[in-house]
């Protein structure tokens, strides 16, 4: 099974707005930055060193003066050093309008591996989806396995004080139209991203539309993929209040969806309070040219994790 035609390794992470880097010849790769700009470079050059992903969605890159596009290009010249021979990533940025039509703050970045098959030209592919009534676009990357919606729904719990409003209802609304979206493209799909409805929470009757469009969750075997640094996401403080916000949905195209951590232990919330997340996606039900990263928790030993690296194809 070649990677690239038959399967495809997705990652998404939110990086909260840790972005920002500044030209300085005297450093190594030419710019300087944050702590947690750093930690979040490192994690990502890390990420594709030890799992070789594919495709990697950023959410929460800001634009500014061409930061965006800048922040993105220097993550594929990182990347690009890493290995031999050494993979061909290209960058993308995409920022979207607010209402009042200054740009977002929650934007796209995205990184793509042009020496996987596939993914020649995915830049030129990628496109907005996007309803007057959502609240952001959705990224849509038509890889050549499948149809990869990225998504950073709205943080509402939605309950109004008359009682009319269900919960999770905008973000829900947000999530099921852009898998309506992809669906109608009628091929494999994968809807991965920061969803904003915790993964047990998601109501009962929005579980079944998505249900009867063919679309099921998947957890990420992370857990929690969000904590929060005192205020949750709605702005009311909780302390460390844990969820699993970041998974994926997938229609009926996709045999095989396999998540795998991509940073095991991950307890680095106070630089990120969301954790990256990948999916290795396949349209046949072959076995997979991988072997999968497995945490265990044995009674009374605490946690151990069978050392099992993917296997590039």
């Amino acid at each position: 099974m070649p990677r690239g035609l038959d399967f495809i390794t997705v990652g998404f992470w939110n990086i909260e707005k840790h972005y920002k880097i500044t030209a300085d010849k005297s450093v190594p790769f030419g710019y300087q930055m944050s702590a947690s700009t750093y930690f979040v470079v490192e994690q990502i050059v890390n990420w594709y060193r030890t799992y070789h992903v594919d495709v990697i969605v950023l959410a929460e890159v800001v634009d500014g003066s061409g930061a965006g596009d800048r922040f993105m290009h220097y993550l594929a010249t990182r990347l690009n050093a890493v290995g031999y021979p050494a993979p061909a990533f290209r960058s993308g940025f995409r920022w979207s309008p607010t209402r009042s039509g200054t740009k977002s703050v929650c934007n796209f970045g995205f990184l793509w591996n042009t020496e996987v098959p596939g993914l020649q030209g995915l830049g030129e592919r990628v496109s907005w989806y996007w309803e007057k009534d959502h609240t952001r676009p959705a990224l849509i990357l038509p890889t050549d396995v499948a149809t990869i919606g990225a998504i950073h729904a709205k943080a509402s719990r939605g309950n109004r004080k008359d009682g009319k409003q269900p919960p999770y209802n905008q973000a829900m609304k947000e999530i099921s139209e852009a898998a309506l979206h992809i669906g109608r493209q009628n091929r494999p799909g994968l809807l991965i991203g920061d969803m904003n409805v915790p993964f047990d929470s998601v109501p009962f009757d929005w579980k079944r539309t998505m249900a009867q469009y063919g679309w099921g969750q998947v957890p990420p075997n992370v857990a929690p993929t969000h904590v929060t640094r005192g205020l949750d996401e709605f702005k009311r403080y909780e302390g460390r209040h844990a969820s699993v916000l970041d998974y994926a949905w997938r229609n009926p195209g996709i045999a095989q969806c396999l998540p795998e951590n991509p940073h095991p232990g991950y307890q680095s919330w106070d630089y990120v309070d969301h954790a990256p997340i990948m999916y290795h996606v396949a349209t046949t039900a072959n076995e997979l040219p991988i072997v999968i990263l497995e945490e265990k928790k044995n009674e009374g030993q605490g946690r151990s994790a069978a050392a099992r690296r993917p296997v590039p194809a």
